[in-house]
Protein backbone atom coordinates (compact mmCIF):
# COMPACT_ATOMS: atom_id res chain seq x y z
CA UNK A 1 0.00 0.00 0.00
CA UNK A 2 3.07 2.52 1.00
CA UNK A 3 4.74 1.86 -2.70
CA UNK A 4 1.40 2.64 -4.39
CA UNK A 5 1.19 5.74 -2.59
CA UNK A 6 4.46 6.77 -3.01
CA UNK A 7 4.68 5.68 -6.78
CA UNK A 8 1.51 8.23 -7.28
CA UNK A 9 3.18 11.16 -5.29
CA UNK A 10 6.16 10.35 -7.69
CA UNK A 11 3.64 10.45 -10.96
CA UNK A 12 2.25 13.78 -9.93
CA UNK A 13 5.26 15.08 -9.13
CA UNK A 14 6.42 14.03 -12.84
CA UNK A 15 3.60 15.64 -14.10
CA UNK A 16 3.61 18.89 -12.84
CA UNK A 17 7.72 19.22 -14.25
CA UNK A 18 6.89 18.37 -17.32
CA UNK A 19 3.82 20.63 -17.54
CA UNK A 20 5.98 23.21 -16.13
CA UNK A 21 8.78 22.38 -18.55
CA UNK A 22 6.74 23.37 -21.77
CA UNK A 23 6.41 26.95 -21.10
CA UNK A 24 9.08 28.90 -22.65
CA UNK A 25 11.00 32.34 -21.70
CA UNK A 26 12.31 34.78 -24.38
CA UNK A 27 14.45 37.59 -24.30
CA UNK A 28 12.81 40.66 -26.45
CA UNK A 29 15.14 41.59 -29.17
CA UNK A 30 17.43 38.55 -28.79
CA UNK A 31 20.59 38.50 -26.42
CA UNK A 32 22.89 41.32 -28.83
CA UNK A 33 20.07 43.87 -28.15
CA UNK A 34 16.71 43.66 -26.02
CA UNK A 35 14.27 46.40 -25.65
CA UNK A 36 16.33 49.22 -27.09
CA UNK A 37 16.35 49.19 -31.26
CA UNK A 38 13.27 47.95 -33.64
CA UNK A 39 13.38 45.02 -35.00
CA UNK A 40 10.20 43.29 -36.75
CA UNK A 41 12.08 40.15 -37.46
CA UNK A 42 12.40 39.05 -34.26
CA UNK A 43 8.84 37.58 -32.94
CA UNK A 44 8.23 36.84 -36.73
CA UNK A 45 8.65 33.25 -36.58
CA UNK A 46 8.34 32.62 -33.00
CA UNK A 47 5.20 31.25 -31.43
CA UNK A 48 3.92 32.38 -28.29
CA UNK A 49 1.47 30.21 -25.81
CA UNK A 50 -0.16 31.08 -22.55
CA UNK A 51 2.42 30.51 -19.55
CA UNK A 52 5.26 31.75 -21.63
CA UNK A 53 7.53 34.95 -20.68
CA UNK A 54 8.99 37.58 -22.39
CA UNK A 55 12.00 39.37 -20.46
CA UNK A 56 12.17 42.94 -21.33
CA UNK A 57 16.14 44.49 -20.90
CA UNK A 58 16.72 48.08 -21.04
CA UNK A 59 18.16 50.98 -19.27
CA UNK A 60 15.27 52.33 -16.85
CA UNK A 61 16.53 55.83 -17.08
CA UNK A 62 15.85 56.23 -20.51
CA UNK A 63 12.84 54.03 -21.11
CA UNK A 64 10.32 52.00 -19.85
CA UNK A 65 7.78 49.30 -20.80
CA UNK A 66 4.39 50.05 -21.07
CA UNK A 67 1.62 47.63 -22.01
CA UNK A 68 -1.43 48.94 -23.89
CA UNK A 69 -5.05 47.88 -24.15
CA UNK A 70 -5.50 48.06 -28.11
CA UNK A 71 -4.26 48.04 -31.68
CA UNK A 72 -5.24 51.70 -31.65
CA UNK A 73 -2.79 53.13 -28.72
CA UNK A 74 -0.45 50.76 -30.03
CA UNK A 75 -0.19 52.20 -33.52
CA UNK A 76 -0.66 55.83 -32.03
CA UNK A 77 2.36 55.71 -29.10
CA UNK A 78 -0.84 56.20 -26.52
CA UNK A 79 0.04 55.86 -23.22
CA UNK A 80 -2.47 57.95 -21.61
CA UNK A 81 -4.53 54.76 -20.03
CA UNK A 82 -1.91 52.09 -20.28
CA UNK A 83 -2.79 48.38 -18.70
CA UNK A 84 0.45 47.83 -16.59
CA UNK A 85 3.96 49.53 -16.40
CA UNK A 86 7.34 47.94 -15.83
CA UNK A 87 10.42 50.03 -15.42
CA UNK A 88 13.00 48.07 -13.59
CA UNK A 89 14.70 47.68 -16.53
CA UNK A 90 14.90 43.51 -16.06
CA UNK A 91 10.92 43.49 -16.99
CA UNK A 92 9.72 39.88 -16.94
CA UNK A 93 5.96 39.18 -18.21
CA UNK A 94 4.10 35.95 -18.31
CA UNK A 95 1.80 35.60 -20.43
CA UNK A 96 -1.75 34.37 -18.76
CA UNK A 97 -4.63 35.17 -21.40
CA UNK A 98 -4.44 34.50 -25.07
CA UNK A 99 -5.11 37.15 -27.88
CA UNK A 100 -2.63 40.12 -28.50
CA UNK A 101 -0.85 41.44 -26.38
CA UNK A 102 0.79 45.19 -27.10
CA UNK A 103 3.97 46.87 -25.59
CA UNK A 104 5.81 50.38 -25.97
CA UNK A 105 7.57 52.36 -24.59
CA UNK A 106 6.42 56.30 -22.83
CA UNK A 107 9.57 57.66 -24.20
CA UNK A 108 7.50 58.98 -27.25
CA UNK A 109 10.40 59.80 -29.54
CA UNK A 110 11.48 55.97 -29.37
CA UNK A 111 8.16 55.00 -29.64
CA UNK A 112 7.16 56.41 -32.70
CA UNK A 113 10.78 55.64 -34.01
CA UNK A 114 9.32 51.71 -34.12
CA UNK A 115 10.24 50.57 -30.41
CA UNK A 116 6.98 48.83 -29.84
CA UNK A 117 5.76 45.20 -30.06
CA UNK A 118 2.92 42.91 -31.12
CA UNK A 119 2.80 39.73 -29.87
CA UNK A 120 -0.23 36.99 -30.23
CA UNK A 121 -0.27 34.81 -27.95
CA UNK A 122 -2.49 31.08 -28.20
CA UNK A 123 -3.71 28.75 -26.19
CA UNK A 124 -0.70 26.19 -24.87
CA UNK A 125 -0.48 22.73 -25.98
CA UNK A 126 -2.04 21.34 -22.90
CA UNK A 127 -4.43 23.69 -22.80
CA UNK A 128 -8.61 23.03 -23.44
CA UNK A 129 -9.56 23.87 -27.07
CA UNK A 130 -11.06 27.09 -26.87
CA UNK A 131 -15.31 27.05 -27.52
CA UNK A 132 -16.14 28.12 -30.93
CA UNK A 133 -15.56 31.57 -32.21
CA UNK A 134 -19.09 32.71 -32.40
CA UNK A 135 -19.27 34.36 -28.96
CA UNK A 136 -16.00 35.95 -28.26
CA UNK A 137 -12.87 36.78 -30.48
CA UNK A 138 -9.50 36.10 -28.57
CA UNK A 139 -8.22 39.99 -29.02
CA UNK A 140 -8.28 43.20 -26.72
CA UNK A 141 -11.81 44.79 -26.49
CA UNK A 142 -13.36 42.93 -28.68
CA UNK A 143 -17.10 41.33 -28.31
CA UNK A 144 -19.69 39.58 -30.52
CA UNK A 145 -22.86 39.59 -28.78
CA UNK A 146 -24.41 36.36 -28.38
CA UNK A 147 -27.27 35.37 -30.85
CA UNK A 148 -31.10 35.62 -29.05
CA UNK A 149 -32.74 32.79 -27.92
CA UNK A 150 -35.13 31.31 -30.14
CA UNK A 151 -38.63 32.54 -30.40
CA UNK A 152 -41.36 30.39 -28.92
CA UNK A 153 -43.53 31.14 -32.05
CA UNK A 154 -41.44 29.85 -34.20
CA UNK A 155 -39.92 26.50 -35.29
CA UNK A 156 -36.65 25.10 -33.76
CA UNK A 157 -34.48 25.51 -36.94
CA UNK A 158 -36.05 29.74 -36.74
CA UNK A 159 -33.90 32.31 -34.58
CA UNK A 160 -34.30 36.16 -34.71
CA UNK A 161 -31.10 37.80 -36.23
CA UNK A 162 -28.99 39.25 -33.39
CA UNK A 163 -29.45 43.41 -33.23
CA UNK A 164 -27.55 45.50 -35.41
CA UNK A 165 -24.85 47.46 -34.53
CA UNK A 166 -25.02 50.83 -32.75
CA UNK A 167 -24.91 54.32 -34.92
CA UNK A 168 -21.44 55.32 -34.16
CA UNK A 169 -20.64 58.09 -31.17
CA UNK A 170 -18.62 60.01 -32.99
CA UNK A 171 -19.37 59.95 -37.02
CA UNK A 172 -22.39 62.08 -37.60
CA UNK A 173 -24.89 59.53 -39.74
CA UNK A 174 -26.38 62.50 -41.91
CA UNK A 175 -23.14 63.12 -43.73
CA UNK A 176 -20.77 60.98 -46.12
CA UNK A 177 -17.76 60.76 -43.43
CA UNK A 178 -14.46 59.83 -44.80
CA UNK A 179 -12.26 58.49 -41.80
CA UNK A 180 -8.53 59.52 -42.96
CA UNK A 181 -6.43 56.84 -43.12
CA UNK A 182 -8.81 54.01 -42.63
CA UNK A 183 -7.75 51.98 -39.18
CA UNK A 184 -4.64 53.31 -39.40
CA UNK A 185 -5.67 56.81 -39.01
CA UNK A 186 -3.33 60.14 -39.11
CA UNK A 187 -0.81 58.34 -38.56
CA UNK A 188 1.40 56.98 -41.35
CA UNK A 189 4.43 58.13 -41.88
CA UNK A 190 4.59 57.42 -46.18
CA UNK A 191 2.78 60.71 -47.76
CA UNK A 192 2.10 57.88 -50.96
CA UNK A 193 -0.10 56.13 -48.15
CA UNK A 194 -2.60 59.34 -47.44
CA UNK A 195 -2.03 60.34 -51.62
CA UNK A 196 -3.49 56.72 -52.86
CA UNK A 197 -6.41 56.98 -50.10
CA UNK A 198 -7.52 59.92 -51.63
CA UNK A 199 -7.80 58.79 -55.31
CA UNK A 200 -9.87 56.12 -54.13
CA UNK A 201 -12.40 58.11 -52.98
CA UNK A 202 -14.72 60.93 -54.53
CA UNK A 203 -15.28 64.31 -52.21
CA UNK A 204 -18.18 66.74 -52.69
CA UNK A 205 -18.82 69.72 -50.81
CA UNK A 206 -20.77 68.87 -47.90
CA UNK A 207 -18.48 65.62 -47.00
CA UNK A 208 -16.71 65.71 -44.01
CA UNK A 209 -13.26 64.31 -42.82
CA UNK A 210 -12.75 62.76 -39.45
CA UNK A 211 -9.09 62.85 -38.46
CA UNK A 212 -7.92 60.10 -35.47
CA UNK A 213 -4.36 60.39 -33.83
CA UNK A 214 -2.67 60.61 -30.50
CA UNK A 215 -3.43 64.53 -29.47
CA UNK A 216 0.15 64.50 -27.27
CA UNK A 217 2.56 64.20 -30.64
CA UNK A 218 0.43 64.81 -33.68
CA UNK A 219 -2.32 67.56 -35.41
CA UNK A 220 -3.81 68.76 -38.30
CA UNK A 221 -3.25 71.98 -40.12
CA UNK A 222 -5.41 73.04 -43.07
CA UNK A 223 -2.83 75.15 -45.83
CA UNK A 224 -4.08 77.33 -48.45
CA UNK A 225 -1.80 76.13 -51.80
CA UNK A 226 0.34 73.46 -52.78
CA UNK A 227 3.56 75.15 -52.29
CA UNK A 228 3.01 75.31 -48.54
CA UNK A 229 1.56 71.78 -48.81
CA UNK A 230 4.98 70.50 -50.32
CA UNK A 231 7.49 72.23 -48.10
CA UNK A 232 5.56 71.62 -45.09
CA UNK A 233 5.42 75.36 -44.47
CA UNK A 234 2.89 76.79 -41.55
CA UNK A 235 2.98 80.21 -43.66
CA UNK A 236 -0.28 79.95 -45.07
CA UNK A 237 -2.25 78.24 -42.41
CA UNK A 238 -6.09 78.19 -42.59
CA UNK A 239 -6.91 76.21 -39.61
CA UNK A 240 -5.50 73.91 -36.72
CA UNK A 241 -7.05 70.93 -35.23
CA UNK A 242 -5.64 69.62 -32.52
CA UNK A 243 -8.18 66.95 -30.30
CA UNK A 244 -7.28 63.92 -31.55
CA UNK A 245 -10.41 63.45 -32.88
CA UNK A 246 -11.07 66.03 -35.50
CA UNK A 247 -13.79 66.40 -38.19
CA UNK A 248 -13.73 68.81 -41.05
CA UNK A 249 -16.29 69.86 -43.03
CA UNK A 250 -15.82 70.22 -46.45
CA UNK A 251 -17.42 73.36 -47.36
CA UNK A 252 -16.00 74.41 -50.71
CA UNK A 253 -15.18 72.88 -54.29
CA UNK A 254 -11.36 72.52 -55.18
CA UNK A 255 -7.99 71.33 -53.60
CA UNK A 256 -7.56 70.84 -49.88
CA UNK A 257 -4.21 70.59 -48.07
CA UNK A 258 -3.37 68.78 -44.54
CA UNK A 259 -0.60 68.38 -42.80
CA UNK A 260 0.94 67.73 -39.63
CA UNK A 261 3.37 70.28 -38.00
CA UNK A 262 3.83 68.85 -34.97
CA UNK A 263 7.28 66.97 -34.16
CA UNK A 264 8.25 67.46 -38.15
CA UNK A 265 5.83 64.89 -39.10
CA UNK A 266 4.88 65.98 -42.01
CA UNK A 267 8.22 65.79 -42.78
CA UNK A 268 8.05 62.50 -42.13
CA UNK A 269 5.15 61.81 -44.75
CA UNK A 270 1.99 62.60 -42.68
CA UNK A 271 0.47 64.86 -45.40
CA UNK A 272 -2.98 65.03 -47.23
CA UNK A 273 -4.50 66.45 -50.48
CA UNK A 274 -7.91 66.02 -51.55
CA UNK A 275 -9.81 67.43 -54.68
CA UNK A 276 -13.42 68.10 -53.72
CA UNK A 277 -16.24 68.07 -56.13
CA UNK A 278 -19.44 70.48 -55.94
CA UNK A 279 -22.31 69.07 -54.15
CA UNK A 280 -24.77 66.73 -56.10
CA UNK A 281 -27.37 69.50 -54.99
CA UNK A 282 -25.78 72.19 -56.98
CA UNK A 283 -27.01 70.79 -60.06
CA UNK A 284 -30.43 72.49 -61.62
CA UNK A 285 -33.63 70.21 -62.09
CA UNK A 286 -36.29 71.08 -64.34
CA UNK A 287 -39.33 72.71 -63.37
CA UNK A 288 -42.19 70.58 -62.49
CA UNK A 289 -45.15 71.21 -64.15
CA UNK A 290 -47.06 73.74 -61.95
CA UNK A 291 -50.64 71.91 -61.12
CA UNK A 292 -54.15 73.37 -61.68
CA UNK A 293 -56.48 73.98 -58.91
CA UNK A 294 -59.66 73.01 -59.12
CA UNK A 295 -61.16 76.67 -60.08
CA UNK A 296 -58.32 77.16 -63.06
CA UNK A 297 -59.66 73.56 -64.33
CA UNK A 298 -62.99 74.12 -64.52
CA UNK A 299 -62.71 77.26 -65.94
CA UNK A 300 -60.72 75.74 -68.86
CA UNK A 301 -63.09 73.10 -69.04
CA UNK A 302 -65.97 75.76 -68.90
CA UNK A 303 -64.31 77.88 -72.20
CA UNK A 304 -63.05 74.54 -73.90
CA UNK A 305 -67.10 73.84 -73.92
CA UNK A 306 -68.47 77.10 -74.68
CA UNK A 307 -65.60 79.20 -76.42
CA UNK A 308 -67.48 80.00 -80.12
CA UNK A 309 -65.47 77.98 -83.14
CA UNK A 310 -63.91 80.10 -86.16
Amino acid sequence: MVTKKIFGFVLVIMFLLLGSSSAKTYKVGGSNYGWTVRDDSWAEHKKFHVGDSLVFEYDKNVNDVTQVSNASQYESCDNSSPKAVYNTGHDVVTFKEPGHHYFITSNHIQCVGGLKLDVLVVHGPSSPSPPPPSRKIHGPSRQIPSPPPPSKNHGPSHQSPPPPPPPSKILPSAERMHAVGDTSGWSVYNSYYYEKWSEDRQFRVGDTLFFEYNKHINDVREVSNELDFESCNPTSTVAVYKTGHDIVRLTRPGVHYFVSLKSGLCHAGIKLRVTVQPSTEDVTLPDAPKRLSPIDYLNRWWLRIFRPHH
